[in-house]
């Protein structure tokens, strides 16, 4: 049952005692009076008769008596009478209406003013659970974790999550300082130098060499178990074409990765694909390539356009976003076709004659950087096969 009928049943309840309790009021003690003054006119008039019995008084004397007996009893009577009467007077009709509405009025007004203030503090309460709850943002967090460094600027671990955000947010310079603040700080965490040595690589175009490999190999002296520094040790044996090194070292990081893992997945076909190539007869392979015939709108050849950076490549169609082939041209000296072969394959062990389904990517980047950065503008084709040798159109 509601809580709307819950209280209007209380309602109607008190306002039936209420007209029942109006027009049948509680009875005086008038009714009890009368019934003592006949009491007591009985007992007097057996006191005469029994005076006149014993010859206390002659007859003349009891009639008499017994008149002024008669006659008090009479008038105390209609006394009592008309005090009932008064009494039991009943209330007029419209004026228990009008307490029964007026009743009824203030009480739904009361109810309603206590059960809407309670519903709008339940709901402020609510949304302040509810914002309290959410989840900040990556930009909120970043300003956060800025906020802590200024009242705590020898934190470590801070330092290494604000490198993480920023790195999420695409801020791969100013990631990297935080990073190197970490890394002065706490120079043997070996999360913090799988990290660094990632976004290090990150920023010079997934190239695992210099300091790269320095950090790497810090991390595997502290911890020669640790499966991240593992597989980046195996990025940095493969940029020099040590393939069995990175086999090992990839081999070992699978052992270590739990069953449930799912970079497991990942890394078996890495060393698939390595071990492929191992196995493939030292042959001149044939040669593939794709034309891209790219146009740009009129807006991009303005003067403030031209000493931007066309980057133009061509990337798997799932996987790794790192790019197998790659050219990168200024806006001034791009002449509206470009063509990739072989000799634009980042890898060295991964030509793009070697891929089949591909994406053609065509990114305008003021800073000329590998990763994307706010502000870039960028243009992407279907599926195409590289074993085709496709040529794709793209309008920027």
């Amino acid at each position: 049952m509601s809580l709307y009928l819950w209280f209007t049943l209380m309602l109607v309840v008190s306002a039936l005692w209420l007209i029942w309790f109006l027009c049948r009021p509680l009875k005086t003690s008038a009714l009890n009076l009368e019934k003592s003054n006949i009491v007591l006119g009985r007992q007097k008039q057996a006191e005469l008769e029994q005076d006149l019995q014993s010859d206390l008084i002659d007859k003349q004397v009891f009639e008499q008596a017994k008149d002024e007996i008669v006659q008090t009893l009479s008038i105390e009577i209609k006394q009592t009478s008309d005090t009932i009467d008064s009494t039991q007077q009943s209330v007029p009709i419209w004026l228990i209406a009008l307490i029964v509405v007026f009743l009824f009025g203030a009480s739904l007004f009361v109810y309603r003013s206590l059960t809407s203030q309670s519903i709008t503090a339940q709901n402020v309460a609510t949304m302040q659970t509810l914002q309290a709850q959410k989840p900040p943002t990556l930009a909120q967090s970043i300003v956060s974790i800025k906020k802590r460094l200024k009242e705590k600027p020898d934190d470590a671990k801070a330092w290494r999550i604000l490198g993480l955000a920023l790195f999420e947010s695409d801020e791969i310079s100013q990631s990297l300082e935080a990073y190197e603040r970490s890394y002065q700080l706490a120079p043997k965490n070996v999360e913090m130098l799988v990290e660094y040595a990632s976004t290090l690589a990150t920023s010079q175009n997934n190239q695992f060499t210099g300091r790269v490999s320095t950090l790497v190999r810090e991390a595997l002296e502290i911890n020669a178990n640790s499966s991240d520094a593992l597989y980046l040790a195996g990025w940095v044996a493969l940029s020099v074409q040590q393939f069995d090194l990175t086999q090992k070292l990839w081999q070992k990081a699978l052992s270590l990765l739990p069953e449930n893992q799912p970079e497991r997945v990942i890394l078996q076909r890495m060393l698939n694909e390595l071990s492929q190539t191992q196995n493939e007869d030292i042959q001149p392979a044939q040669q593939h390539q794709v034309t891209l015939n790219i146009t740009l709108s009129k807006r991009l050849h303005q003067a403030e356009f031209q000493n931007h950076y066309l980057m133009i490549y061509v990337k798997a169609m799932r996987g790794r976003p790192m790019p197998i082939a790659i050219v990168k041209i200024k806006v001034k000296d791009f002449a509206g076709v470009v063509t990739l072969t072989d000799e634009n394959s980042v890898m060295s062990t991964r030509k793009l004659s070697q891929s089949s389904k591909v994406l053609a990517v065509v990114r305008l980047s003021k800073s000329g950087s590998a990763i994307r950065q706010v502000g870039d503008i960028e243009a992407v084709s279907q599926v195409i096969d590289v074993r085709n040798d496709p040529t794709v159109e793209l309008k920027l």
